[in-house]
């Protein structure tokens, strides 16, 4: 069955983000922190990349740090950290 009115082409449509509360510690009190609401992707990807970007140099002097056993659950860490990053680079790339 055709479609009377087609989808709207993806370029058309604005990505933003959705009003997002973090920072309850585990419900010991009310959120401290929000996301607002409808801020553009591509802006929350670059906060997002530099957010993730502290992580990662933070837990890779961590991983200097440490011994084994305990390193390799830091190294298992940096690497997730180092996927988030291409990811985040990647779709910055795919928006220009």
């Amino acid at each position: 069955m055709k479609k009377l009115v087609p989808d709207p082409p993806l370029s058309n449509l604005r990505r933003t983000t959705a009003h997002t509360h973090f920072g309850a510690c585990q419900g010991a009190h009310p959120p401290l922190f929000t996301v607002c609401e409808e801020a553009d992707i591509e802006d929350a990807l670059v906060h997002l990349s530099a957010a993730l970007t502290s992580a990662f140099e933070t837990n890779w002097q961590l991983c200097e740090m440490l011994s084994r056993p305990t390193a390799d659950m830091a190294w298992a860490t940096c690497q997730s950290l180092e996927i988030c990053q291409a990811l985040i680079k990647a779709l910055l790339n795919r928006q220009g």
